[in-house]
């Protein structure tokens, strides 16, 4: 126990040893996980818009007025026994005047106009499907299950490519994202992991007396190599702990902007429950860092027999 309190201790003394590579390494790793932590921000951002848009996007199976209650409900039982059906909703002739009231200016217009000529608008079931990629699908089984023939178009019908291309834009957006985050954040960590390596090298050097001595005097290789083992990890924990510090006002300033104008509350309530484990990530990411940069250079540099 006394051991690894000497080795700790070393490790945290040799931090001021070179103060100003040692600030270098502290600043270079603060700079990775803030990064890191943004490209993390915005998969999560850019995963929950997908979500939402998905969510709101349903196939409508419009239903003729000829069809009768024991039809309809008979259909609604056989859709919503379909696999790749998550619910269905019955709108009736009422419902979707009202809903087009509801919607607008010039809804309530339209709706106060077809009002007046015995509303036209027709009943539908609104159907969540289970994934979007199979819609087209979905949609054609769907009509088969319609044995009475009461299902008089469907909403993919009118508007497919539009619906489609949403939902696509959204995914190529997310990819984009992913790939460009992966990307910059491999070239911050990188370079991080270049900065405490070379900052472990110059200690080595520095200290090449001392290791010297330590030998003769029959120090054992790890009471030797530790310190540079606990400096660098020191390093991801300040690193991880300026970083964090940073975030609070990073946050509070951007965080009106972005909730109002891209409606990005949902990733900032998610972000925000599971802080914990985002600091648990920071710090040991900056640890991971520091280590295995202090390793790679005692491997190099510091050949101990």
């Amino acid at each position: 126990m006394i051991t690894l309190w000497r080795i700790f201790k070393t490790g945290f003394r040799n931090i001021f040893r070179n103060a100003w590579l040692s600030t270098a390494a502290t600043a270079i790793m603060v700079v990775t996980l803030l990064v890191v932590t943004f490209f993390g921000f915005s998969a999560i951002f850019v995963n929950n818009q997908l979500a939402e848009v998905k969510s709101k996007i349903d196939l409508s199976l419009f239903i003729s007025d000829e069809a009768t209650q024991d039809q309809t409900k008979a259909l609604q039982a056989r859709i919503i026994a379909y696999p790749e059906v998550r619910s269905v909703e019955y709108v009736s002739k009422d419902d979707a005047l009202l809903r087009l009231a509801a919607s607008s200016a010039d809804g309530k217009k339209l709706a106060e106009s077809a009002k007046e000529i015995g509303n036209p608008l027709p009943a539908s079931f609104e159907v969540k499907v289970k994934s979007l990629d199979n819609i087209k699908t979905i949609n054609v089984e769907l009509k088969k299950l319609d044995s009475d023939k009461i299902i008089s178009e469907s909403s993919l019908d009118k508007n497919d490519a539009n619906r489609q291309g949403i939902v696509e834009n959204i995914i190529n957006i997310s990819n984009g994202v992913a790939k460009v985050g992966a990307v910059v954040s491999a070239l911050f960590l990188v370079i991080a992991l270049l900065v405490i390596f070379n900052t472990i090298r110059m200690a080595i050097f520095t200290r090449r007396e001392e290791i010297e001595i330590m030998r003769l005097v029959g120090a054992t290789n790890w009471f030797i190599r530790g310190p540079f083992i606990v400096e660098g990890s020191l390093y991801g924990v300040f690193g991880g702990s300026v970083a964090l510090i940073l975030l609070l006002p990073i946050s509070r300033a951007v965080g009106p902007f972005i909730t109002q104008r891209l409606n990005a509350g949902a990733a900032i309530d998610y972000f925000t429950s599971h802080f914990g484990l985002a600091v648990l990530a920071t710090y040991g990411l900056g640890i991971f860092i520091g280590a295995v940069s202090s390793w790679f250079a005692i491997s190099r540099y510091l050949r101990l027999k």
